[in-house]
């Protein structure tokens, strides 16, 4: 029978990088939790709000989810590979996946912003790729990738480049505002199943990014790679970022405000490359000796830190009607506070207990009693 991974044979730079890619997933998540930022819509961004949302698109929006899909598809790789070799079928790994499942689909019920859902939904189909040959991992993984993005976002740059057409979107419903009661009927009745639509939409590209981090995890690169070959890349992919970053400044600042979709696919591109320069700088440091105990603590309690987020934000500013009344720049204020605060108690926590909250119940789903 396979056993869960212990605590001495945790690898430590994975925890880091995790934590590191909760913080950038908190700040592009709590606009929309805010209703600072509708995810559907386009707010007349000025001051402080327009830096702010300049820096994101720059530097936070897409990068964080592309480093946390390839962590989950190193996990799982590793998942399987102990399972296989100990001889256990992929029943386990099923069932763990079908835990997530449920996760995701409460965190939905609250706030339509869930990934979980969606990285179970495509995380199934991982055991078909894991017999592959690294070539023809990779060989899905770019196909999947460049696809996607062909078909969601060159498409939508040809209708607004070639054929004038803008996207816009509505503001926020009111109702988010009006109780939990109104609050939750909405949810429901209008962006629960958009969301399920969504999920296989955006679960070609995540497919691709897991079936990266599959290669990834079974070749252990960032344990392997050297230093001078991690800076290369690093280097590489933070210039080839620059034409991209020029497009979003002019989106912003300049006079290409109409072009919100020339704007995405920027932020996209750009978003793969500097995730790529993040996670290659992080291993550097890590293989050089530095600890990061914060965000290691973050990213050991990932799942539960995750789920916290909506519990500390969404739950209280429905209760208060408050959704919309803060600014970007004071919900990136809110969210560096509450990430400081998680650090704190992700520590404090981890010295008495092995695992998070939500973490422990997953490995108890999963394994049983094995997981004590």
């Amino acid at each position: 029978m396979a056993g869960p991974i212990q605590v001495n044979e945790r690898i430590v730079l994975y925890d880091i990088i995790r934590g590191f890619a909760l913080c950038g997933i908190f700040l592009v998540n709590i606009p929309t939790m805010l209703g600072s930022d509708w995810i559907s819509g386009r707010a007349d961004y000025a001051g402080s709000d327009l830096l702010v949302r300049t820096l994101f698109d720059l530097f936070v929006q897409t990068k964080f989810y592309t480093i946390f899909s390839l962590l989950f598809g190193i996990g799982f790789s590793i998942f399987l590979e102990r399972s296989y070799a100990r001889g256990d079928s992929v029943a386990r790994y099923i069932r763990r996946i079908v835990i997530l499942f449920l996760f995701g689909l409460v965190h939905l019920a609250i706030w339509s912003g869930d990934i979980l859902h969606t990285y179970a939904m495509w995380g199934l189909l991982l055991p078909l790729f894991y017999g592959l040959s690294n070539r023809a991992i990779l060989t899905w993984a770019w196909s999947l990738l460049i696809g996607s993005f062909l078909l969601f976002y060159v498409s939508s740059m040809y209708l607004e480049l070639s054929l004038g057409f803008r996207f816009s979107g509505d503001p926020f419903p009111a109702i988010f505002n009006s109780g939990f009661g109104p609050w939750f009927d909405y949810r429901l009745d209008e962006e629960i199943f958009d969301m399920f639509q969504n999920s296989f939409f955006v679960g070609v590209e995540i497919l691709s990014l897991f079936l990266f981090g599959l290669y990834i995890g079974r070749e252990r690169k960032l344990l392997t790679w050297s230093i001078r070959g991690l800076t290369r890349t690093a280097i590489i992919c933070t210039i080839a970022a620059l034409p991209f970053f020029a497009v979003i400044i002019w989106h912003h600042y300049g006079s290409g405000a109409e072009y919100s979709a020339t704007n995405s696919a920027a932020v996209l591109v750009s978003g793969k490359l500097l995730a790529t320069t993040y996670v290659c700088l992080f291993t550097i440091a890590v293989r050089n000796g530095r600890a990061f105990r914060p965000l290691q603590a973050l990213g050991r309690m990932a799942l539960t830190n995750y789920l916290t987020h909506t519990l500390v934000v969404v739950l209280p500013v429905i209760a208060l009607g408050y959704y919309g009344r803060l600014s970007l720049t004071e919900g990136l204020f809110l969210s560096i506070a509450i990430l400081i605060a998680q650090a704190f108690f992700s520590m404090w926590w981890l010295k008495s207990h092995r695992y998070g909250p939500f973490e422990k119940l997953w490995r108890i789903g999963t394994y049983g009693r094995q997981s004590n």
